[in-house]
């Protein structure tokens, strides 16, 4: 996970971790790892061991709060939620109790918050509730874009390379070539850490030797790689090296993706995967 938290924040984020009480703001553009930072605190914090709840906008804030008693309730993107929605989780940070059908609940909860950069504009423009801002700058951990993080963009690679091949039982593969290093390195990741994760699942299941060559990375362009395609690309070809290891058996696949038969049946009919007689 340290491969998340740029070397100038990782103290603040120390700190955050240990002050269970206090509430975070962690500003970052879209992938660049604001809610893994938010599930790194809660997890290694005093709070480890209660609920982490993740706040929607399909459900007012204020019945969604005491799902997080004793825990942490990350309120995603906060700038985009409406005003009226703000003034609650101020309140809440106000007295720590919220108030329903005319009874006052105390709740025992941290609240992290995540927020896309421009948010202190926001707030002088009126858009966002500027003592919510303030309420919130406790601790304000910026998250800056992959592109920025140049002199660590190696380690982050190597680091994410080996929290994949351990996910997907490739253990064996520790080294990328000089030539996919050079395709790396030369892409501005506008996905960020998300995009950058997303290409080497795609180059850990396609490599077939002891290192990823550039033959083994997808296609990503000068463009935005496509999330939910590379999602999907990933998700076929693991599937498929599953029912090979277990000969096509369907019941050993599901235990190992953690699958109900049901879905995984679905999803061999939706890539088209072949069944092979073992």
């Amino acid at each position: 996970m340290v491969h998340f938290i740029p070397p100038n924040q990782r103290r603040l984020v120390i700190l955050a971790t240990q002050a269970d009480s206090a509430a975070v703001l962690i500003c970052g553009a879209s992938g660049t790892g604001k809610g893994a930072i938010a599930k790194w605190i809660h997890q290694n914090g005093p709070r480890a061991g209660f609920p982490l709840v993740e706040a929607n906008h399909e459900t007012p804030l204020i019945a969604q709060i005491p799902q997080a008693q004793g825990g942490t309730l990350v309120v995603p993107e906060l700038a985009d939620w409406p005003l009226s929605e703000q003034m609650v989780l101020l309140q809440f940070l106000k007295t720590k109790s919220i108030r329903q059908n005319d009874v006052t609940t105390l709740a025992n909860i941290r609240v992290i918050a995540t927020s896309a950069p421009g948010i202190d504009s926001r707030a002088q423009g009126g858009l966002f509730n500027p003592d919510l801002l303030e309420a919130l700058n406790v601790f304000r951990i910026e998250m800056p874009s992959l592109a920025e993080r140049i002199e660590e963009f190696e380690d982050i690679v190597l680091s994410l390379l080996h929290e994949i091949t351990h996910d997907v039982h490739r253990e064996h593969l520790r080294s990328i070539s000089r030539e996919a290093w050079s395709l790396l390195r030369g892409y501005d990741w506008p996905g960020n850490i998300r995009e950058l994760r997303n290409v080497l699942k795609i180059a850990v299941l396609a490599a077939r030797g002891d290192e990823i060559e550039e033959r083994d990375l997808p296609d990503f362009g000068h463009d935005r790689i496509d999330f939910r395609a590379t999602r999907e690309q990933f998700e076929k070809i693991y599937l498929m090296e599953l029912l090979k290891t277990f000969d096509w058996q369907i019941d050993r696949t599901c235990r190992m993706a953690r699958m109900d038969k049901e879905t995984l049946l679905a999803k061999i009919n939706q890539y088209g995967i072949q069944l092979e007689c073992s």
